[in-house]
């Protein structure tokens, strides 16, 4: 998956961790156990799972020219407000490399900033307006 909408760590089905604060992991975790969250964190899991591509299997890109999974999650995630640092945790590579994708989609389109980057992306419906 181009990223992961939430850290977490599931236990036999019946116990899960998940971070306070899913953009501040240093802040703590809860631990859960009943079957209500733990069973929706369980069906997160399984859907995120069967949408993956398997490990060392790159999508590239469509014959249209259209986005990686990867640069268009970038792009949702900038269009959030995200910080650097946020994005590539969720993204699960290193802020460096948050950044030279974000570079490299600045220079596909042309842009200047980060602002104009939305602005074509949007014009072109790879993010919607």
């Amino acid at each position: 998956m181009p990223y992961l909408p939430l850290r977490m760590i599931i236990w036999d089905r019946r116990t899960a961790l998940v971070p306070l604060d899913p953009n501040a992991p240093e802040q703590g975790a809860l631990l859960l156990s009943g079957p209500g969250p733990v069973t929706a964190l369980q069906a997160l899991f399984e859907q995120i799972w069967q949408q993956a591509t398997r490990f060392g299997q790159e999508r590239g890109r469509e014959r249209d020219g259209a986005l990686r999974d990867q640069e268009s999650a970038m792009l949702g995630l900038l269009a959030a407000g995200l910080t650097d640092e946020v994005i590539a945790r969720k993204l699960g590579v290193s802020v460096r490399t948050s950044r030279r994708i974000t570079a490299e989609l600045m220079q596909r389109l042309g842009a200047r900033s980060r602002f104009q980057l939305g602005a074509l992306a949007t014009q072109r419906g790879w993010l919607a307006s």
